[in-house]
This record gives C-alpha cells, structure tokens and sequence, in this order.
C-alpha cells in the first residue's frame, strides 16, 4: 500500500463537502442521517492521512471554501443536545435496545465532528471562517469541559464515599445494556474534553482576527481561565491504576508510560498551558479580563506546576512565571470597561426551545423506530459502518503500532472473528469481549452475508 492511498478521491470530497447540511433533533438516526455520518466519517479519515502525511489539506480547503464550518457546527450541537435530553428520556423509560449499536453510533458521530474540528482548526484560517457559530462552539467547549471537571470531582466524593463505606446503588437500577451505553458515553466524552482543550488552544491563538464577542464570552461569561486552571491542577489526561502502573490518555487511548518518559510533557497538557499564556498574557486578553482577590488567588496557584521539567521543555512560559510573580504580590488590576455589543450564541438554546416539552414524546417514537432495528436492518446498520470505516488504509499509512483496546499497550493480537479489535494479549481480549460481541457478531454476520451474494 503506498502513501497514495486515500479514504477518498478529490471529487468524493468536493461531492460529499457539497451534500453535507444541518439536521433536526428528530433527523437523528434516520436513513439520511447514516448517510450524513458517513460523510464526515470519512471526511474525517482523509482529513487525518492528509495532517499526517504533511500534504495538501484538500478537506479543508474544501470545507472552507464551501463554508461548511458553520454546518458541522450546527450538527455537533444537535447532536449533542440529542444526547443530553433523548438519551436521558430513553433511561428514563427504562429502554431496552435490541443492539447498543444504534445509540453509540449517535455518541460516535458528537466524537466524529471534534475529531474532524480539532485537525481542522490547527490552521487559523479555520478558526475565522467559522462566522457567529464560533460562539457556539466556545459555548460547546465550555459546556463539554465543565461536565468532564464536574464528573472528576463527582469521582474523587465517591472514592472517598466507599472508604467510608458509603456505596452508591443507584446504577444498579438501569439495565447492563444502558449500563454499557452510559460507560461508552462517558469515554467518547472524555476523549472530546482532550480534543477540545485543542481547539480552545487554536481559537486563543487568534483572537485578535475574531470578533470581540469571542474574547468576552471566554473571558466574562465563563472564565476559561480559571476552567483551565482546574485542568492543570487534576490533570485529568494521567492516571496511576491499582497496580501502579503510570498511564496516560494520548490520542484517544490509555498507555502506559516509562518512568523515563513521565518526565515529558504530554501533547494535551501544552495545549492548556498555551491556550493560558494567551489568555493571561496577550494585550488584547489583558485589557478585557477582570481581575477579583478569588481569581487572582486561583491563577497564581499556576506557580507551583511551572517547574523546571515544563520550564525546559517550553521556555516561553518563564515570562508566564514572572507574571504570575508579578500578579501574586500585586492589587488586582481592574480590567478597563468597554461599551461592546456583543454577538449572542443562539443555537443550542433556539434548538432546546424549538423542543420544549417534546423530549419524552420524541425520545418514545424513536424507541419503537430508528434506535430499535429489527436484525435485518441492523445487520445493514453495521455493513454501512464497516464499509465506511476503511481500516486497512488507516492502519498503513498512520505509521503507529496498533494498542490495545483495553489497556492501550502495543497490541500484536488480533479479534481473530472480525479482526476489527486489538489486542495485546489474550486477558485483555477475554475482558473487552462482552462490549466488543455485539458488534463482532454483526461484522462476521454482514460478512458472511456478502461472501453469500458474491457466489450465488
């Protein structure tokens, strides 16, 4: 297979750029929603071999051209929304999928969108052809990485909870198949929150070529500041198992790190600090934040993670140092009002009105009809997803050792039914297999079913 390979071919971009458009809340899941995934799917995966190879970024010179931003846009929000208000009236009901599959494809759609964004937006052209949606992705960001901060702190209460022996039973009430779909929920969720600390990067690294109402709605009504402050204090892209066993979350997986390599600053961890230099450091940040006791005191605390290991390895932040130095024994200065009429983001809340009161109506219908497939067309659900996803060029060309889906170990194993899965030995493929069955069962059941129709 050689570097020339791609997912797609100039003119299936321009085509599958040109068809993509906005959906509804009750699109989700429909025939001609499938068709729109497996657009930016694919989109996606070119998008990705063309970052990684260094070659002409044809998918986004084609969304930009085609002013398509504020399209993706549009469906990351829906999207989400349908995650936040249909899938919860769904545990409500207590709904029992026949397959897990019609509901996760909906979570890996949210996740499909970030991923295409955060390759995207690593170019600043990118950043300033997103019109007045860029507010509603600020928007987003904040409510995608505030949750994740809130589910860590909910972590740390309940660790604290069992050793006092206080047991929380309340996720004993839901079934093992919603069990799964929450669990599966909360790791797509988990890996956007790293994506999107990325792009929130990207967008402080231009804000002086975006409208104002961007730095005001970072600064004022959400204070990135101080969110990115709580990253850097629980870094949650690091972790120490049971055993010990130092990991970190990159590119989307755990992987065990060398005590040699602990020592290295990790990709998303310099994202945050970057996207902070900016917002503490460049004028125009400088002039519009407001500076109280509380936050000056919360921001200073950044002192104590700027040691020499990250000072070496990104030696711009000494002048963030010596402002933080500067700002601990100093009065808060006052930021200099401004008259500024301010863009408003509209979206997320014109989709929740538009919806008030119809979330458990809608949620009942698509119970009995999209998220409910009888085998037939979940079978063609699942050929659609393996024919989209081709993994064969992703796995040449991304020149990585493929890791474990369990432990994110460099894996040599894999599923040997849908060789889909990866494996680095055979306990971590015992333990994935309740999660991985459904959908193994639906790959070598399509397959069979094509191999049928080619020999007839």
């Amino acid at each position: 297979m050689t570097d020339d390979q791609n997912v797609l071919f100039s003119t299936e971009v321009d085509a599958f750029v040109e068809a993509l458009e906005s959906f509804e809340v009750e699109d989700i899941g429909k025939s001609r929603w499938h068709t729109q995934h497996e657009y930016i799917e694919k989109l996606n995966m070119q998008a990705i071999l063309d970052a990684n190879r260094n070659t002409h970024e044809y998918v986004r010179e084609v969304i930009v051209n085609n002013d398509k931003l504020p399209v993706l846009i549009s469906q990351l929000i829906t999207t989400e929304i349908w995650r936040e208000k249909i899938f919860r009236e769904l545990i409500a009901i207590r709904f029992e999928p026949r397959v897990t599959f019609s509901i996760y494809i909906i979570f890996y759609h949210e996740a499909c969108i970030v991923n295409l964004l955060e390759t995207l937006m690593y170019h600043e052209d990118v950043s300033t052809s997103c019109d007045d949606q860029i507010l509603d992705l600020v928007d987003y960001s904040y409510r995608l990485l505030t949750e994740v901060i809130r589910k860590l702190k909910q972590e740390e209460q309940r660790t604290r909870q069992k050793k006092s022996n206080q047991i929380d039973n309340t996720s004993n009430e839901i079934s093992e198949s919603l069990k799964e779909l929450l669990s599966q929920e909360e790791t797509l969720r988990f890996d956007m929150a790293m994506k999107i600390l990325s792009i929130i990067r990207y967008i402080c690294d231009c804000l002086q070529k975006l409208p104002m109402s961007v730095t005001s709605r970072l600064l004022d009504n959400f204070d990135f500041i101080l969110l990115l402050v709580d990253f850097i204090e629980m870094k949650p892209w690091e972790k120490t198992i049971n055993d010990g066993t130092y990991m970190r979350h990159i590119e989307g997986k755990w992987q065990k790190i060398s005590m040699e390599d602990r020592y290295i600053v990790p990709k998303i961890e310099g994202q945050v600090w970057l996207a902070l230099y900016q917002l503490l450091l460049s004028p125009h940040c400088l002039q519009k934040y407001e500076y109280t006791e509380y936050n000056k005191n919360r921001i200073t605390k950044l002192r104590a993670h700027l040691n020499e290991v990250i000072l070496d390895q990104m030696p711009h932040l000494i002048q963030l140092q010596r402002f933080l130095e500067q700002l601990s024994f100093m009065e808060p200065p006052t930021a200099k009002k401004q008259l500024v009429l301010e863009q408003v983001a509209e979206l997320y809340d014109r989709i929740v009105r538009k919806y008030k009161n119809q979330w458990r109506t809608l949620a009942e219908t698509q119970a009995k009809t999209v998220l409910n497939p009888s085998d037939s067309e979940a079978r063609q659900q699942a050929a659609r997803w393996a024919n989209t996803m081709n993994f064969d060029i992703l796995e040449t060309v991304i020149n990585e050792a493929p890791k474990c889906a369990i432990c994110g170990e460099q894996a040599t194993k894999r599923c040997s039914r849908c060789q889909r899965e990866w494996y680095c030995r055979r306990e971590c493929q015992v333990k994935h297999w309740p999660k991985h069955k459904n959908m193994c069962d639906m790959i070598i059941e399509v397959a069979k079913s094509e191999t049928s129709n080619n020999s007839q």
